[in-house]
């Protein structure tokens, strides 16, 4: 039996999350799936992180999978993209809320979020939950300040006004996301625009090294980078970069609960859509996972297509329902927490469907075979559920 060599390149979404407590959830979600998908897995090196000088930390561990008359060996590197993202989280509050209410004005000016609307709307409802969540405290802050008012014949509703919409605030931020979601905008904007110039040049780094390290691969080593949420404007580039280094060779693109598009389509982050053609005009095979239950991606996106590219292969579009890959009481405490939803994309699965983000990176089938398949094979009830749609689709 020969043993398969596969290198993964993991490339997070927008978390606040050191590479420790990434390693840590995928090495924990991998043993969930393990037995769904019948493989045995072992760790055959542990995590080892190091740091470079520009303060992005590299994770470097190994997993053996096997199973009947097959066997994987897959070299893991893990980026800690939460290093860049830290930075917007470190702000001051006000900075934090401010600096994502320019950069939402920027989306709605630049007419990117109207190319959100005609993409996605799913998207688009996404794009002004932050905006009304904010207009609802300030409305209910001033009604109150004006019932306060009117009742005691004082200013005093007033004054007590903006304390309650403070409370109001630190209570969006802890429980509804509120801030983070200001710094995730932020960033997308910082990175459409390729401002702030220490971000910048971390996120550069990061695919150089990413890019080096593909290079040096012996030929027989199947690539596959592997990008959840925002992690996929960094994949894009990284690919784009191997491909400038060597062109024949065939890789992997697997990107899952998407933002790509959420930067990509803003006008000014041209160089981000000419890696997103070199990918496209190349060999590289492309999966991309989308769900209708998570709000936070482009459902039913082809980004050759949304793009206006005027050549390229579209991705392979595996369409996953959630709760096809869960059991119902799983399925029931994820369902309204819509970050949670988001990241199902990287956590283990309770039943077979043609899609698992462990089961893809881990398992026998090699990822062009996946892409060609439309996804893993699967049980034949699952395969004839409705909601599992495999799309493919060519630019014109």
């Amino acid at each position: 039996m020969s043993t398969v060599k596969r290198l993964v390149v993991l490339l997070p979404g927008f978390e606040h999350m050191p590479v420790v407590a990434h390693y840590r959830r995928f090495i924990r979600e991998a043993a969930k799936t393990a037995p769904v998908y019948d493989m045995n897995l072992k760790e055959t090196a542990p995590l080892s992180v190091a740091t470079d000088e520009d303060g992005v930390a590299v994770g470097d561990f190994q997993f053996r999978a096997s199973g009947e008359n097959w066997a994987v060996e897959t070299d893991f590197l893990l980026y800690g993209l939460g290093d860049i993202t830290l930075f917007y989280a470190s702000r001051n509050p006000a900075v934090r809320l401010f600096s994502g209410l320019f950069a939402l004005i920027d989306f709605i000016v630049t007419g990117t979020f109207f190319r959100f609307v005609a993409t996605s709307w799913r998207y688009a409802l996404f794009f002004l939950y932050p905006i009304l969540t904010i207009a609802c405290i300030l409305a209910i802050s001033l009604s109150l300040a004006y019932a306060g008012t009117v009742v005691t014949g004082s200013l005093l509703g007033w004054i007590l006004a903006p304390l309650l919409a403070i409370l109001l605030f630190r209570h969006a931020a802890r429980h509804m996301h509120l801030l983070l979601l200001m710094d995730d905008w932020t960033f997308a904007r910082d990175m459409a625009r390729g401002k702030r110039p220490q971000v910048m040049a971390k996120m550069d780094k990061v695919i150089s090294d990413a890019a080096a390290r593909i290079s040096s691969a012996s030929p027989e080593t199947e690539i596959i980078v592997a990008a959840h949420s925002l992690g996929a404007i960094c994949a894009l580039p990284i690919l784009a970069t191997a491909l400038a280094r060597d062109p024949r060779r065939r890789y992997g693109l697997l990107t899952v609960g998407s933002s790509l598009l959420k930067v990509a389509l803003h006008p000014a982050a041209s160089k981000l859509r000419a890696a997103v053609a070199a990918v496209a005009c190349s060999k590289s095979a492309w999966i991309d996972a989308q769900s209708l239950t998570d709000p936070m991606n482009f459902y039913k996106s082809d980004p050759i297509r949304n793009l206006a590219l005027s050549s390229g292969k579209s991705p392979v579009r595996v369409m996953v329902r959630f709760r096809n890959q869960l059991r119902e009481e799983s399925y029931r405490t994820i369902r309204r927490n819509f970050f949670r939803v988001h990241r199902q994309f990287v956590f283990g699965v309770d039943k077979r469907t043609r899609y698992s983000w462990h089961a893809i990176l881990c398992g026998p089938q090699p990822f062009a075979e996946i892409a060609a398949c439309g996804g893993l094979p699967c049980d034949s009830q699952v395969r004839a559920e409705p909601e599992m749609e495999i799309a493919r689709t060519a630019a014109t």
